[in-house]
């Protein structure tokens, strides 16, 4: 039986900057949403792009968010996952972007011209594993 345990801050970031995907978790208009979006890690902070009209631009700006990154093995049971949670900053202006950022690519097609960033206020993460 595999068994829970906190993963550090560190590691926690370690974990962040070698994955590439989270999803994304706010209080929207109609009720809580989560979607999947890319992310990169830089200065402390995970930055993600989204569109101009979309629900997420229109919702989050200085809103509180989650976001959750993982992996998990279905045949052997084990994993971790980390979660990151703070106030989501919208950047209008690319000059307003690290350029370590601006070479976050999305996986979706389309215009992506704003930038949001998430500084954590809460940091945490939680591995199972056999002992």
């Amino acid at each position: 039986m595999a068994q829970l345990h906190e993963i550090d801050e560190s590691e926690c970031w370690d974990l962040l900057k070698s994955h590439s995907v989270s999803r994304v978790a706010w209080a929207g208009s109609d009720g809580p949403v989560v979607l999947p979006l890319n992310y990169v890690v830089h200065d402390g902070a995970l930055w993600l792009r989204t569109s101009a009209h979309s629900t997420l631009s229109q919702e989050v700006d200085d809103a509180p968010v989650a976001i959750l990154v993982d992996e998990f093995d279905a045949e052997t049971q084990v994993g971790w996952s980390v979660q990151v949670r703070g106030t989501a900053q919208m950047h209008y202006k690319e000059e307003s972007v690290p350029d370590e950022v601006q070479k976050l690519r999305t996986w979706a097609a389309g215009a992506r011209p704003l930038w949001i960033s998430v500084t954590p206020t809460a940091l945490n993460g939680r591995r199972l594993a056999e002992d």
